[in-house]
């Protein structure tokens, strides 16, 4: 484990020292999905992570460490701690109840910056360097009274210049209290000298993790599905955790909403890694399912790290395909649409989908599908998000377009009375197959134009979804086509003229 080096100052003479060797469990962090905390952006590349919008992710740190105490008051500073923790719910104390005693506690989070040391040193000397005009020019030196458009100093002559074209500002000093990191700071006072473990848990933004799935479609005609997850970490909090007890947390926990925007960072590339450990299903914290990492990990700063949910595991699973031609739907809220051609028709391709069930959670990410090809080598043939699913709960991910399927939506009659407040019309259905097998597929219909509709007559069964929704199932043959008609009637009330 790497040694901690705390830095610390003085209270009336009297310091407190970081101990040489730190706890042997000094972290323990709990983890929260991104799905619960829009931390989804802390998986990009470092040049779009971490906006200054906001950052996302949620964990609760805890962190154990341990000092030399000596009689009476001490000041401690902490470093490397979380950049992002809520200060406002931050706990310290001592693993051991003894004489010692916290007084104050604080966060301090005003990080080396130019525009921070700009500031600091408004009414102190500097050297300005660089001339855009003049490269060679001698630097200026005196007093930084401003930096409103430019760094205003007052020479020893009393003049006032302003300085808009320079490559370098020298400070006399580092201000006290800023550093590259932020640090806490406590006061605590200790009858007795001697070593004291002081425990550490804090909120913080910055970190998160997501499942991300793998699954084998096995070649043939049954539809034979092998899949392995595994959990992806994001760590940009701005401290490393090294040796940690990890626990990842799937659920969505209600937070109170932060009413400060979340403090800008700096993100450096992210370096991707495959850990050797795994994490363990550890059952139902309350509402939620808690994975137990089943060995210490060293989580660094700005890193992705893998971890195994579960290995590979076969199942059995269900090709689908579905053609709906139009998304729109019914709203009560405005009169009955009565334009002819509102609606969509013409061809379009057939979506397709694999369907599966598995005697597990699965938690929200994503699950990539690769087949086999002719010649043995995978092939990649689509992608889902799935969100937090219970198990044997059902999954149907959505692959892509079918190649050798197309579906066609026309209006073949449209009657309008609008002294009987009604209104029909009827469609043909068709889907063609190009392929060498028969493809069952569901052709999906919205009854968009109003809340009130009958269907009067189908050539196909149909299956009635929801209060605007209706399924037809057709079966197409190789190389073949099936259709389907139906006519639906809408009534509204003398209201809507």
């Amino acid at each position: 484990m790497r040694r901690t080096t705390l830095a610390v100052s003085l209270i009336a003479g009297v310091a407190a020292t970081a101990d040489a060797q730190a706890p042997a469990s000094r972290y323990a962090l709990s983890i929260y999905s991104a799905q619960a905390n829009n931390g989804d952006g802390l998986f990009e590349t470092a040049a779009d992570a971490g906006s200054a919008d906001s950052v996302g992710g949620y964990a609760v740190v805890r962190d154990r460490r341990q000092f030399n105490f000596n009689p009476g008051n001490n000041a401690v500073e902490v470093r490397e701690v979380a950049r992002w923790l809520d200060a406002s719910a931050l706990s310290a104390r001592f693993v051991e109840p003894g004489d010692a005693t916290i007084v104050s506690q604080r966060f301090d989070d005003q990080t080396l910056s130019f525009d921070a040391l700009v500031q600091r040193q408004i009414g102190h000397p500097v050297e300005i360097a660089g001339n855009g005009a003049n490269p060679a020019a001698a630097p200026i030196s005196g007093t930084l009274l401003s930096n409103n458009g430019g760094l205003t100093v007052q020479l020893a002559d009393g003049r006032v210049t302003t300085v808009t074209d320079y490559s370098r500002v020298t400070f006399p000093d580092l201000p006290k209290g800023m550093s590259a990191t932020p640090a806490l700071r406590l006061d605590v006072n200790s009858r007795q000298g001697g070593p004291r473990s002081i425990e550490f848990v804090y909120p913080t933004q910055g970190l998160a993790w997501r499942a991300e799935y793998s699954g084998w479609i096995a070649a043939g005609g049954d539809c034979k599905l092998t899949l392995s997850g595994w959990a992806l970490i994001a760590n940009r909090s701005g401290a490393s955790y090294r040796g940690a007890q990890i626990k990842l947390i799937a659920g969505s926990p209600n937070r109170v909403a932060q009413q400060n925007a979340p403090r800008p960072m700096t993100m450096a590339k992210a370096a991707g890694a495959t850990a050797p450990v795994a994490a363990a299903d550890s059952g139902a914290l309350g509402d939620y399912h808690e994975y137990t990492i089943d060995a210490p990990l060293d989580l660094i700063d700005n890193s992705l790290q893998r971890v195994a949910l579960f290995p590979d595991t076969p199942l059995a699973c269900q090709r689908q395909y579905l053609f709906e031609a139009t998304h729109l739907r019914a709203n009560p809220g405005m009169a009955p649409i009565t334009e002819r051609g509102y609606g969509a028709s013409g061809t379009q391709p057939v979506r397709s989908a694999l369907a599966f069930r598995i005697d597990r959670a699965l938690p929200a990410g994503r699950v990539r599908m690769l087949q086999a090809a002719n010649d043995g080598a995978p092939e990649f043939v689509g992608e889902d998000q799935i969100g937090h699913t219970p198990k044997n709960e059902p999954v149907a991910l959505q692959l892509g377009d079918a190649f050798d399927l197309r579906g066609e939506r026309r209006q073949t009659d449209f009657t309008l009375d609008k002294n009987q407040h009604s209104l029909g019309e009827t469609f043909a259905l068709r889907v063609s197959n190009a392929g060498d097998a028969a493809r069952s597929v569901v052709v999906r219909e919205h009854l968009y134009r109003w809340t009130q509709w009958n269907i009067t007559q189908a050539s196909v069964k149909y299956e009635k979804k929801n209060s605007d929704t209706v399924e037809f199932k057709l079966d197409v043959p190789a190389n073949g086509e099936a259709t389907a008609t139906y006519t639906v009637q809408y009534q509204w009330t003398e209201s809507f003229k």
